[in-house]
């Protein structure tokens, strides 16, 4: 009984935080709608509105007046899963539906305002979401022991500060004050553990399960920095660090437990107690070019590197239950994404722009989960502004992106054993809004 305690709740513990990790689809790119509408290319050369603080803070010396910029992006994913031969424990089947779509709509904020101090600097601030998820299969899916609900927010602060070092380079900097909260929720199958434990009263597989539910958050901080040089009149490059920033989640799980199998889960310890985490969210690098080809058309692209090779395990501890003590196999590798982008000026109050990318995923079939189902993706984007008057500029932004079927097959530790196989299909529409006000 004690080999019986000790496997399932290292199970438990370690595959509800294994999500900590984000694939492209969860860390959130959408800071800009300006940068959204040509697919984010060039974003840490561009310049062209407040929003340049998150891409490239050295970009802020681009912008001709302060300015205040607020945006609002609704995010509408679709997962939906198809069972491959889904097992349990024996190679019964797994029972239960296929979940129907995984995805939660979300809409995110952010909020950007940039002062021009002088001639050659300005001061800035923005506030973002960078990374975040929301899935939620129902309590009744195959997949249930695996994950239910999956759901992060993040909240990010970044004071920033550029200069121009003289008439061709520029170069910025910033902080980073970042918080962290995540729930996850899963099923376990006290069917099959009181079956494990000799306990006829509560023994029937996938037909008694109980819920673990675990909610942890944390503060923590970070920086980015810049350049943009204007190598010619029409040409610009720039280049853009932000770093990694290490969580330490800490919280509490708790255990939902039918009534029948009560004895059981306090004999092997289901009981609920303090939890913490280690999570390093990834630093990036983006290389940026914008070439003005005449006074209607610009072009834009980028090649941005992401440290996802970070994410090889995951830590898990418990200052209450030693049994909860855990380390989970992550393998992440680092990945790229590429883009480009047009913009095209209509008239004195019309811009328009396009963009299309490719982003790659840092997850590999042998390691994908059911709260990670990620793959490569490419982005199809629009987007266009109308100048209202001198003062006031609104912009609208659609992206469709289009994700590679994820394949999974994951089993779960002895002696649970539940093998989750299959594939998704995948989508995600963004659809976004923003107004900048300049101010002299």
């Amino acid at each position: 009984m004690n080999h019986l305690k000790s496997k399932l709740s290292v199970l438990i513990v370690s595959s509800a935080f294994y999500s900590l990790s984000y694939g492209a689809g969860f860390a959130i790119k959408e800071q800009s709608v300006t940068g959204l509408g040509r697919a984010f290319a060039g974003s840490a050369a561009v310049a062209d509105d407040a929003s340049t603080l998150f891409f490239n803070p050295a970009g802020l010396t681009n912008l001709s007046a302060s300015e205040l910029a607020i945006g609002l992006h609704y995010i509408s994913p679709q997962t939906n899963f198809n069972d491959g031969g889904s097992t349990a424990v024996g190679g019964a089947p797994l029972t239960g539906s296929n979940g129907g779509d995984a995805g939660e709509d979300a809409t995110v904020p952010n909020l950007f305002y940039a002062h021009r101090i002088n001639d050659r600097m300005v001061a800035g601030i923005g506030v973002t979401a960078p990374f975040g998820l929301a899935t939620d299969y129902g309590n009744d899916w195959q997949g249930r022991y695996h994950a239910i609900r999956s759901e992060l927010l993040t909240i990010n602060v970044n004071p920033s500060f550029a200069f121009k070092a003289n008439d061709k380079l520029s170069i910025g900097f910033g902080l980073s004050v970042q918080y962290i909260d995540l729930e996850l929720s899963q099923a376990v199958d006290f069917g099959t553990i009181c079956a494990g434990a000799g306990e006829a009263a509560c023994t029937s597989p996938q037909g008694n399960d109980g819920k673990v539910k675990l909610n942890a958050d944390d503060w923590g901080f970070g920086y980015n920095f810049g350049t943009t040089y204007q190598a010619t009149k029409a040409t610009r490059l720039g280049l853009a660090y932000r770093s990694k920033i290490s969580h330490t989640l800490e919280g509490e799980g708790k255990f939902r437990v039918p009534t029948n199998a009560q004895g059981v889960a306090n004999a092997l310890s289901f009981v609920d107690g303090n939890i913490a985490g280690d999570v390093d969210l990834p630093e990036s690098a983006s290389l940026a070019i914008h070439h003005q080809l005449n006074n209607k058309i610009a072009i834009m692209a980028d090649a941005t590197w992401t440290r996802w090779s970070r994410f090889q395990e995951l830590a898990i501890s418990s200052k209450d239950v030693s049994k909860l003590n855990s380390t989970k196999q992550e393998q992440w590798s680092n990945a790229m994404r590429y883009a480009l982008g047009a913009d095209y000026q209509y008239d004195h109050q019309w811009t328009f722009r396009g963009g299309v990318a490719y982003d790659e995923t840092p997850t590999s079939d042998q390691f994908r989960t059911a709260r990670i189902a990620d793959e490569d993706r490419i982005w199809l984007a629009i987007g266009a502004s109308y100048q209202v008057s001198d003062r006031l500029t609104i912009d609208a932004g659609y992206t469709h992106i289009f994700i590679d079927d994820p394949k999974i097959d994951e089993t779960l530790d002895l002696p649970l054993n539940q093998r989750l196989r299959g594939q998704y299909e995948g989508s995600v529409d963004i659809l976004s809004v923003q107004a900048r006000w300049l101010f002299q």
